[in-house]
């Protein structure tokens, strides 16, 4: 089959990592060439990445896969959205976009009504459902309600803002309060981030029902910051807290469940398999694009096999 692929992502490790690995091997059994673009994080990195793609590909059919970094930056009108602008420059030069994981369903929109021709798409986890999820994990472990902390992502990225929306749906009257620190995905960030709030003076004794994560490596090294205050603080009983974390993928989430260092995860399905299947489908037989997909999500274990921690 005659065509392109870039995927244009902010990691080829981790999460990031299986996506792109999902998304290779569906283009290599249809026979599409796939590039592989790792912005490290860096949002001015990535549109130049996406702008080289375009012209160093001239006459051929292309789709850009993009994994946007920080795409809540802009939440005003679209036509000011950074994103907005870097998608049309992209479009205009005659190639096609698929937003993964996650992004603005108005901007997808706007996008398709101005590039109407070229395929133009949202193929991302349920990242409210997802939110949601983990409000009911949470009600299953603190049913008596109490002290709750989430460990967030990037508050500048719409996947983080929509887990963050979803659980405060799913907690509300519940008698769980919420307090919520920044980790932006980062595992590093986020032991050191965890600690320092469990060791701080205001809440050094404060009883903690579970900490909430929303991925899973930024849940391992929250298990490992519940293990440092605890000797620090002489409070054994902070390694029984439960850590919920996010993701589920076979090597991270579900093995830390299996070990014990998290309580419970959220599997997603990722978005790198079904995205280039789909623009399979319209390259081959014209099968329509449809604008947004939304991937579901399960809570392992199941809701039901939850329990509430022992002191």
């Amino acid at each position: 089959m005659d065509g392109r692929l870039g995927i244009f992502v902010n990691s080829v490790e981790g999460y990031q990592g299986c996506i792109v690995r999902e998304a290779k091997t569906v283009a290599e059994k249809e026979g599409l060439a796939l590039d592989v673009f790792d912005a490290g994080h860096n949002a001015a990195k990535q549109a130049q990445d996406l702008v080289r793609f375009a012209n160093q590909n001239p006459g051929v059919r292309l789709c850009a896969l993009v994994i946007p970094e920080a795409d809540a930056i802009q939440s005003g009108e679209i036509e000011s959205d950074p994103t907005y602008h870097l998608g049309a420059r992209i479009l205009q030069k005659g190639v096609g976009l698929i937003i993964l994981n996650h992004g603005r369903e108005p901007l997808v929109t706007a996008l398709r009504v101005r590039f109407p021709a070229l395929p133009v798409a949202l193929v991302a986890v349920d990242n409210l459902e997802f939110g949601r999820m983990q409000g009911r994990q949470v009600r299953r472990l603190a049913p008596n309600g109490g002290t709750v902390l989430c460990v967030r992502g990037n508050p500048f990225d719409s996947a983080c803002r929509d887990r963050t929306a979803g659980m405060a749906e799913e907690l509300k009257g519940s008698g769980i309060a919420v307090e919520e620190i920044d980790a932006r995905w980062d595992a590093d960030l986020a032991e050191p981030a965890v600690f320092k709030w469990l060791t701080s003076p205001i809440r050094r004794q404060m009883p903690l029902s579970a900490i909430v994560s929303q991925n899973d490596h930024m849940g391992q090294a929250s298990h490992q910051a519940l293990a440092r205050a605890a000797e620090e603080l002489g409070r054994p009983h902070l390694k029984n807290v439960p850590i919920i974390g996010g993701d589920g993928l076979q090597d991270f989430g579900l093995r830390w469940v299996a070990e014990g260092a998290l309580t419970a995860t959220v599997v997603v399905t990722l978005p790198g398999k079904p995205a280039v299947e789909q623009l399979v489908r319209y390259w081959r037989n014209g099968v329509p694009l449809p604008a947004v997909t939304r991937l579901g999500v399960r809570s392992h274990p199941e809701l039901a096999a939850l329990r509430p921690a022992t002191s």
